[in-house]
């Protein structure tokens, strides 16, 4: 049920409420006025009958006194009219049927005792009469009485009458007032509580040109409509703003991706230089060597065959190295598939340093290995062999960067590191090198990009050991090292 429904019943039940209550009073007054009329009028004709019957009785004249009642109860509001002798007996009266009712008329006996007039509502004949039974003096010191009735069936008529017209009044009245104040509420409220309602839905449907009308401008209803429609016409605004905004956006996106893709195809194409001039300067070395013993083979044929046989081994020892640079190059491209096993990195890194115990005594560098798991133990899920090689390349990057000697920090961290909801362990390697200038550190991962010398690598050990721990869903961090070298923080998922 709405608000204005509930209104409308409230006003409704209120002014029903003060209608039939003032109705009720208006009936109830209306009731004792008839009332009040007839008893004024009976006991009227009541005194004017005593002094008539008074002069009438001094006279002695019983044929005038019955003529005195004929002629009185000619009026149709007068029932009866009956006199009483001193001992209360009925010796005229208009309506002899009645005769046998009163001859035990309490009221009589009372009055003609006590002299005074008295009042009573009793049953005659099948009706209800009102009764007034008045003293009378009947001369030699007599006392008589006489009783003169008028039927109540009068009263009541009135009385149902009243109870008409103040019904249809009242009824009259509460339609008036109930059409009245549902013209008023149509008008002054639901009018604009529809306009309202209208002008919210038609915001809710982005419609924000649309605005509310409210004819009564000192309404509430209509500094609401001017506040709605304040708010529509800066939602409006804003929505303007926001379009525009985000139209200016759009074109600046579109500017940024044009630019983004033009930066990715410029850095295409410098990674394909790169990989280009790599590439040329990893083979034009070997390609030579091989060029020039191929040459010495081909044109000494009387060289001893110890020198050929060193010719022909030098020339694959060089097609085993441009190998090995197409096997990195197809192992930095090609997909990964990792068998995942439960490993002791601290196991890993013992094996890995003594396979480079050679390098690193021919290097003059000290290995120096550091677990700080429980019992010297940290567990991760990683493939063994794709792991051992991402510790090859950094340690082999470390002992390279240290020709005169130096020492080669590994240290474990089982202290989980939490990313992603995910935990992490730290494997940090750190040389004591010369460290990594500022300008390198950003593409140091990135392929075929080295600060050696042409012939001192690749430049591909780097990115392989970046995608193989990104392919483990971990990531390495390149630093320098204080107060010298360079520290690589590599971070792989915990063992569950």
């Amino acid at each position: 049920m709405s608000t204005s429904t509930r209104l409308i019943l409230l006003l409704t039940a209120l002014v029903g409420t003060i209608m039939v209550t003032g109705g009720y009073l208006r009936l109830r007054q209306r009731e004792a006025i008839v009332m009040t009329a007839m008893h004024n009028e009976v006991q009227a004709h009541a005194y004017t009958l005593q002094a008539a019957l008074e002069v009438v009785r001094g006279q002695q004249d019983s044929g005038q006194t019955q003529q005195l009642l004929n002629r009185l109860i000619r009026n149709p509001k007068i029932y009866s009219v009956i006199l009483f002798d001193e001992a209360g007996r009925a010796t005229t009266l208009s309506d002899p049927l009645a005769a046998e009712a009163l001859k035990s008329l309490p009221e009589v006996r009372q009055v003609l005792a006590s002299g005074e007039p008295m009042q009573a509502v009793r049953e005659t004949g099948g009706r209800q009469v009102f009764s007034v039974v008045m003293p009378v003096q009947l001369g030699a010191g007599r006392r008589g009485a006489f009783e003169i009735t008028q039927p109540l069936s009068f009263v009541q008529a009135d009385i149902a009458r009243a109870r008409r017209d103040v019904a249809w009044i009242t009824l009259s009245l509460f339609a008036a007032i109930t059409l009245g104040v549902l013209a008023v509420m149509s008008y002054n409220i639901w009018r604009p509580i529809r306009e309202l309602l209208v002008g919210a839905d038609a915001l809710g449907r982005g419609e924000l040109d649309h605005r509310v009308n409210v004819p009564d401008k000192g309404s509430e209803f209509a500094r609401l409509a001017e506040s709605f429609n304040h708010m529509a016409e800066r939602l409006s605004r804003q929505r303007e703003t926001a379009t525009r905004e985000a139209e200016e956006r759009l074109t600046l996106e579109r500017e940024l991706r044009f630019q983004e893709v033009e930066l990715r195809h410029r850095d295409r194409l410098a990674t394909v230089g790169r990989l280009a001039a790599g590439v040329a300067h990893e083979m034009a070395a070997p390609l030579n060597v091989i060029d020039a013993r191929a040459e010495q083979v081909q044109t000494r044929t009387d060289a001893p065959l110890a020198t050929r046989q060193r010719n022909l081994t030098i020339i694959r020892e060089q097609t085993e190295r441009i190998t090995q640079i197409v096997r990195q190059l197809l192992n930095l491209a090609r997909p990964y598939e990792l068998r995942r096993e439960s490993l002791d990195l601290s196991q890993v890194i013992h094996d890995t340093v003594e396979s480079l115990e050679a390098d690193a005594q021919r290097s003059g560098v000290q290995f120096n290995v550091i677990s700080n798991g429980p019992n010297g133990k940290v567990s991760i899920d990683a493939d063994r062999g794709f792991l051992q090689q991402v510790l090859l390349n950094i340690c082999r990057n470390g002992l390279q960067a240290m020709p005169a000697g130096g020492a080669l920090r590994i240290e474990t961290h089982a202290e989980a590191i939490t990313k992603e909801g995910r935990d992490f362990v730290v494997l940090r390697i750190t040389d004591t090198g010369a460290g990594i200038a500022e300008e390198h550190l950003a593409h140091i991962f990135d392929p075929f990009y080295t600060t050696k010398e042409v012939g001192s690598g690749t430049g591909l050990g780097l990115s392989v050991a970046h995608r193989i721990v990104e392919e483990h869903g971990g990531w390495i961090e390149a630093a320098n090292a204080s107060p010298h070298g360079a520290t690589f923080n590599v971070y792989l998922p915990q063992s569950m």
